[in-house]
């Protein structure tokens, strides 16, 4: 594209790719934006489902898609940490994309079974503590955001907590509410009906501050033990080479509707916090994520053999 076409961008559809099965978070985000999102181009938004082998299939797609502005791509943790995880992968996530537009962000809970002897999270360190080896965590797979947060829990406490990894969220907390495994980190959404229920206790939140959900529940900052780092984000990427006009015009139409009341409600709704930011601060963003996924892969020694 010239210098000269790109104010006429776009003049056809935008295809966004989101590697995920229809019906998930990313999925129902991008779906919600998509006809606010259409009116704001003038031109019809295209959602192309692509999931497969742990996003590495719909990834793949966006990186070899034109370099013109019509492909972006949804993007969560999984694209930060299968940059490690992913021993020989088909692109390079660091250097294939670029940052277009943060869209909003969910902490993880730490949630234990109601029964747990230690009451808050100093008693839990401590008992961790005292038996090394002992505890252990439930995660939704290897490589999950909820793997990685319990490796980052025991990395910045100190603990030797063993993980004990399912096939997807539904039997992960089954086994904690059960107490077959005493703690796991949770999508706030997911745990939210849980805890109200008393099937599961809250312990600690993974944010910068506590959340108007659990008002009594502090973060690991407030408990002393900082850097742990739980949480489910997501965003739009696009091709490193696109056009900078038409990735500037792509991320101020899509922070505006972040702006607005109803699609802020709506991200709500789905227990997502609309964080809208500076194309800059969001590329510091997945900079921070690739660091700091990299050193947890690394130093826990996580893979998906």
């Amino acid at each position: 594209m010239t210098a000269g076409a790109q104010p006429t961008w776009p003049s056809r559809p935008v295809r966004f790719i989101v590697a995920f099965p229809p019906g998930g978070t990313s999925d129902v985000l991008m779906r919600l934006l998509q006809p606010r999102l259409s009116e704001a181009l003038g031109q019809p938004i295209v959602i192309e489902n692509r999931p497969g082998a742990g996003t590495v299939i719909g990834t793949d797609a966006a990186a070899k898609a034109p370099p013109d502005g019509y492909t972006f791509l949804n993007v969560a943790n999984s694209f930060t940490i299968n940059a490690t995880l992913l021993r020989n992968p088909p692109f390079d996530a660091r250097r294939d994309f670029r940052g277009i537009a943060s869209l909003g962000f969910n902490p993880h809970v730490l949630v234990v079974t109601p029964g747990f002897a230690p009451k808050n999270l100093a008693e839990l360190v401590t008992a961790a503590r005292a038996e090394p080896g002992r505890l252990s965590y439930a995660s939704i797979g290897n490589g999950t955001s909820p793997h990685l947060g319990g490796e980052s829990f025991k990395l910045a406490a100190g603990l030797d907590i063993q993980h004990v990894p399912y096939r997807g969220g539904p039997p992960a907390l089954a086994d904690v509410m059960a107490g077959t495994v005493p703690m796991t980190f949770a999508n706030l959404p997911e745990a939210m009906p849980l805890i109200r229920e008393g099937r599961l206790r809250p312990v600690a939140l993974s944010d910068s501050r506590r959340n108007p959900l659990l008002p009594d529940t502090p973060t690991f900052d407030e408990e002393g033990i900082p850097g742990v780092a739980s949480n489910s984000w997501f965003g739009i990427v696009g091709r490193a080479d696109i056009p900078q006009p038409i990735a500037d015009r792509m991320h101020g139409a899509v922070t505006a509707l972040l702006t607005d009341p109803e699609i802020a409600a709506r991200f709500a709704g789905l227990g997502v916090d609309p964080r809208p930011m500076p194309r800059e601060a969001f590329d510091e963003v997945l900079r921070s994520e690739f660091e700091r996924n990299a050193r947890i892969v690394r130093s826990a020694n996580i893979s998906v053999d």
